[in-house]
């Protein structure tokens, strides 16, 4: 698989991953922000460490794996936002719901 298919790829299940989490956890109790932060750093940097040794997109290498998941934390911070709007709006066309409030 592609470097950079990979990436995207786990971009998306991070977000994915925080959003399920955050929504599970606030349920129960108050979770300061910048939980969340580390929640999301520690999130991307499995998923870099996956790559890596689990896709053997690279060379099995710590540094790489931490690399990889520092770009992978870049891009979803960066598209946060539209990929968790994304999720939401297939969520609700799968669903049939699309004129309601989803969250």
């Amino acid at each position: 698989m592609n470097v950079y298919v990979l990436l995207c790829l786990a971009a998306v299940a991070v977000v994915g991953l925080i959003e399920w989490v955050k929504n599970l956890v606030e349920k129960f109790l108050t979770v300061p922000g910048w939980v969340w932060s580390v929640v999301v750093l520690l999130a991307s940097i499995g998923c870099g460490f996956l790559s890596v040794y689990g896709a053997d997109v690279t060379a099995h290498n710590p540094l790489m794996a931490v690399l990889l998941g520092l770009a992978i934390l870049a891009l979803a911070q960066i598209g946060y936002e539209a990929i968790k709007k994304a999720i939401i709006h297939r969520a609700e066309k799968a669903l049939g719901i699309e004129g309601e409030k989803v969250n």
